[in-house]
């Protein structure tokens, strides 16, 4: 299967130490981050949240260290024969950077894969390049990946306990996030199966 992974929240464990910088940068004492707008979770405008991410952003999105299994992950589902496409709501100008630390962190990746949808939608990105199941942390992409028909795994996070909607299954792990595309991968298989019986 060819397979979307989001990499803030999902391979990079960034927000542990992105709410330590901004605690510090914004003289603040925010325990967790329960908003993907970070703006308002530290009380202060987009605009300067924004400045502060553009102006760090070697330091932000280099230090953090990846997520728990992520690796080990994304080098199984590679082993299994599924395809890697990384889909970030980073921008382009972050490229260099972003493959820097996939590449310091030796999270197997293609450069020509590893895409910016900035701030646009990632759905377009999605469907572009024929994404079938898509591994996410914010709810909101989530939703909009998941209506479209792809299935979503949701890595669980302190910002997104929302009610899921049908199409999005909530992991608390990569092992479980590995369990549950086995079990998809399982069933693609069959049903393929069953159609070429059919015909």
């Amino acid at each position: 299967m060819r397979i979307g992974i989001d990499i803030d929240g999902v391979v990079s464990d960034s927000y542990p130490f992105w709410l330590t910088e901004l605690n510090r940068h914004f003289g603040k004492n925010v325990t967790e981050i329960d908003d993907y707008e970070m703006h308002t979770v530290f009380d202060v405008s987009r605009e300067a949240m924004n400045d502060y991410f553009v102006c760090n952003a070697e330091r932000l999105l280099m230090a953090p260290l990846p997520i728990t299994g992520a690796k080990e992950g994304i080098e199984a589902l590679l082993k299994q024969g599924h395809e890697i496409i990384y889909v970030t709501a980073r921008t382009p100008e972050e490229r260099d950077v972003t493959v820097r630390w996939l590449t310091r962190c030796g999270i197997p990746h293609e450069h020509e894969r590893v895409l910016f949808a900035g701030f646009s939608s990632k759905l377009e990105l999605v469907k572009l390049w024929g994404i079938e199941v898509f591994i996410e942390d914010y709810q909101v992409n989530a939703k909009l990946i998941a209506e479209s028909g792809v299935p979503v795994f949701l890595l669980n996070a302190t910002y997104n306990q929302e009610e899921l909607p049908e199409g999005i299954t909530r992991c608390h792990s990569w092992a479980e996030i590995l369990e549950g595309i086995e079990a998809l991968n399982h069933k693609y298989h069959n049903d393929k199966k069953g159609l070429a019986i059919n015909e």
